[in-house]
């Protein structure tokens, strides 16, 4: 077990500053932070939650701090974040915000096996980067193909690295949108689809979404969107005949583009949630709002079919997860489970010394993982007709974001660390 590593072993850091233009085009290989040979493996859990139903086949069975404990290691990050880690082949990617304003920027790739950073890039940032304090301008969580990796932050500025920690492409998304944010900060993570990234920001100043060419981080398309405050983050979905769409939702309605030319594919004319997001089991997607809406997508050419809505499982800020066959809402201190074909409710279990928070819980198999905004965790077990507390844990500093499940273990970044269990 490694436990309070330092910020190393050190690599070069190299700062951009970007002052007028809204694209910095960079030659891969040119600026190189640390050598590392390209993972043989592609991403295990490459976005937020994963493949978006924020579940895989294993996790941890424990979650012990102490000595004899399963820490494998914890490692300290250069600044705060509240976005998720992303891991791919033996990488774990995760950024923060630092400075008096939040606006010195930094991407860290870390051993998922040892807790040594492997790379780290930073930027200063263009756009605005001043947050609640809760939050941070590190508050989308990044993004991967397994060849490239897109990081965005509140500033709106969109950074994209190859693998080996190389700068690709720089956007300062702000200079041609700036109005477009709030003093709460942004928090939409971006997605990729069909080679292209999009990013979702609404507020109630310039909003907008748009797709940018994954090679070169050109402009592909851009929309004017719904101005009002939206947090939730888009979710790309394939259809039964192999097309690609990302759904898009807001407080007035939920549309699905096109992610090459932003062309509208459906529409749904009726509000969802704006904190928590779109997610996905299977052929089910998980609209959260006043209720949760559930909806089949496994015909193409239409919009998805509703198959079942319910009150109960309308997360209050996390998002709900799934591991195929049940899905699970946390509200506040409540853990609610139902059956993801008809909605039926399983269990309520309240969770233990846990004061509710925003991070979304994770599913391995049977168990479920939950941490609360000051850092205490949980591992439930779904007993079918019941749940049972099996585990937890107190991480002593706060965790807003979401765990990540890879490899059999459970990754979670807190406000200043990256933590991993096995």
């Amino acid at each position: 077990m490694r436990l309070n590593k330092s910020h190393g072993p050190k690599t070069q850091r190299t700062w951009w500053s970007p002052k007028r233009a809204s694209i910095l085009l960079v030659q891969a290989g040119l600026l190189t932070t640390s050598a590392i040979s390209t993972p043989s493996v592609l991403a295990d859990w490459s976005a937020f939650r994963g493949d978006g139903s924020a579940s895989a086949a294993v996790g941890p069975a424990t979650l012990k701090v102490e000595e004899s404990g399963n820490l494998a290691w914890k490692t300290d990050m250069p600044g705060r974040s509240v976005a998720s880690p992303i891991v791919f082949g033996d990488l774990v990617i995760t950024t923060s915000s630092a400075g008096p304003d939040g606006g010195h920027l930094y991407i860290t790739a870390v051993d998922l096996n040892s807790g040594d950073v492997r790379w780290e890039q930073s930027f200063r940032a263009t756009g605005r980067p001043f947050c609640h304090p809760t939050s941070a301008n590190a508050a989308p969580t990044p993004v991967s193909d397994g060849k490239r990796v897109v990081a965005f932050f509140s500033s709106n500025d969109l950074a994209c690295l190859s693998i080996e920690g190389d700068l690709l492409w720089y956007r300062g998304l702000g200079h041609d949108h700036p109005k477009a944010g709030n003093d709460v900060g942004m928090a939409a993570s971006p997605v990729i689809a069909e080679n292209a990234v999009i990013v979702q920001v609404e507020c109630k100043g310039d909003s907008f979404a748009a797709g940018i060419h994954l090679a070169d981080g050109t402009t592909l398309w851009e929309q004017q969107r719904n101005r009002d405050s939206n947090w939730a983050s888009p979710l790309p979905i394939t259809r039964s005949d192999g097309s690609t769409e990302v759904v898009m939702p807001s407080g007035q309605d939920v549309v699905a583009v096109d992610p090459r030319t932003g062309d509208v594919r459906w529409k749904l004319d009726e509000g969802r949630a704006t904190v928590s997001s779109p997610s996905l089991s299977g052929s089910y997607l998980m609209l959260p709002g006043n209720d949760l809406l559930v909806m089949r997508t496994d015909q193409s050419g239409t919009a998805p079919k509703e198959v079942w809505r319910n009150n109960r499982f309308s997360p209050r800020n996390a998002t709900v997860a799934s591991n195929g066959q049940a899905l699970y809402a946390l509200k506040g201190s409540v853990l609610i489970a139902g059956t993801m074909a008809d909605g039926e409710r399983k269990w309520q279990h309240r969770l233990p010394d846990f004061g509710g928070g925003w991070a979304t819980p994770v599913v391995a198999a049977d168990r479920i993982y939950v941490f609360d905004q000051a850092g205490n965790g949980a591992i439930i077990a779904d007993r079918d007709d019941r749940a049972e507390t099996v585990a937890q844990v107190e991480l002593g500093e706060p965790v807003l974001a979401s765990p990540a499940l890879a490899d059999g273990k459970l990754i979670v970044r807190s406000d200043r660390s990256l933590y991993c269990f096995q």
